[in-house]
């Protein structure tokens, strides 16, 4: 395992106190295969590039994401936290208040979906972030559906990546269509996308042989959870593979990670309960954890088979889809997990989604509310109200 608490690649220079932080500094700018790093103070974030909503980009791109520069400034990218909730850390050496500094959303006008999710925004922490797959495959959205079921967590919009082109998801499935073969979120992307039998590291497939929170050992020995293998391993390929990924130091004084998304499939009804039905896996790769951190009680991953698939549009009537690819087909609500991580420490988090077994049948999810917390301990997914 890499020596996570390295200084970080951005050259942050974190210099944090006990609830008291000084400006991290980055000479870095632009993102996308590269670093979400901090520009001038007078750039503004309202350009759109390629990923954006509108675009009809046939799956060709070469996996770089080019959204533009980010602005500069002194304070970190976080949410509301619970500061009369005591953390002891090594830092402080004592007990420290875990506080969390203010964010404020910067996606009002952006194509970049790492600013949709709550990260880089003027003046807050950089991020060092990479995109897997062609660029109609990732996109930003600030609604889905009729009745404002998915309105955006936090800002104006949230991220988007799917097994196939995000365009498609503002066709409405015609009535009667095909459930083994739909007419729109049906596509390949590639051959070049189909990474087959193992995950981009750092992610792994195999889990570990126990308990990674009682255990430390185990750590970096493969997926803490043990949630990817059982389901992957009957489809044993994973084709049509889109990724969001990103570094970055945890802040000195906060003890968790939490972020919100909710996922979509065409693959409902036909392989509901299959074993072969695509996979969202979202990777935390730190000193605490190593492994998958978004998946249900009973352990199953977000798929068909997880046990938030609240949205089943049999009849496909349901407001939740009108208008969209997904009428007919199933999908979770808004859904928020939240992972314990070690204070100063550095992490790499990605969000991964692909096909399994077959290249078609696609699936989507949608990612937003990126925040630090105060609320330490192992990975849980929950419903959002």
């Amino acid at each position: 395992m890499s020596a996570k608490t390295m200084a970080s690649v951005l050259g942050l220079g974190l210099l944090v106190g006990c609830g008291d932080f000084e400006e991290a500094q980055d000479a870095s700018g632009g993102i996308g295969l590269g670093t979400l790093g901090k520009a001038d103070s007078d750039t503004d974030d309202s350009g759109t590039d390629a990923q954006g909503t509108s675009g009809d980009d046939d799956g060709s791109g070469s996996g770089s994401s080019g959204f533009g520069p980010v602005d500069s400034g002194p304070v970190f990218d976080v949410g509301d936290g619970d500061s009369a909730n005591p953390e002891t850390t090594d830092s402080c050496g004592t007990e420290c208040e875990c506080t969390i500094p203010e964010h404020q959303p910067c996606d009002g006008a952006t194509g970049d979906p790492f600013r949709a999710m709550g990260l880089g925004c003027p003046g807050e922490l950089a991020v060092q972030s990479t995109v897997t797959g062609p660029a109609g495959a990732i996109g930003v959205r600030s609604s889905f559906g009729s009745n404002g079921t998915f309105a955006p967590r936090e800002g104006q919009s949230y991220a988007v990546i799917g097994s196939g082109f995000v365009t498609d998801l503002d066709f409405e499935t015609p009535g009667g269509d095909s459930n083994v073969d739909p007419l729109h979120c049906n596509d390949d992307l590639g051959g070049q996308w189909d990474v087959g039998g193992a995950l981009p590291p750092p992610l792994q497939i195999g889990g570990v042989a126990g308990d990674c929170t009682t255990d430390p050992v185990l750590v970096g020995t493969g997926d803490c959870s043990n949630t990817i293998a059982d389901q992957f391993n009957q489809g044993s390929s994973a084709n049509d593979y889109v990724e969001l990924r990103f570094e970055l130091d945890v802040p000195v004084d906060v003890v968790s990670l939490s972020y919100d998304f909710a996922f979509f499939s065409t693959e409902y009804p036909y392989y509901f309960n299959s074993a072969f039905n695509d996979m969202y896996v979202g990777w935390l790769e730190s000193e605490a954890w190593t492994g998958n951190i978004s998946f249900d009680a009973m352990g199953n991953p977000i798929s068909l088979n997880a046990g938030f698939l609240d949205y089943r549009d049999d009849a496909g009537n349901l407001p939740e889809f009108q208008g969209t690819c997904m009428r007919q087909h199933a999908g979770t609500g808004w859904l928020s997990t939240s992972a314990g991580v070690n204070p100063g420490e550095h992490i790499t988090v990605a969000f991964g989604i692909f096909d399994l077994s077959d290249s078609i049948l696609d699936s989507y999810v949608f990612l937003d509310n990126f925040q630090w917390g105060c609320e330490p301990g192992a990975p849980v997914t929950t419903p959002e109200g």
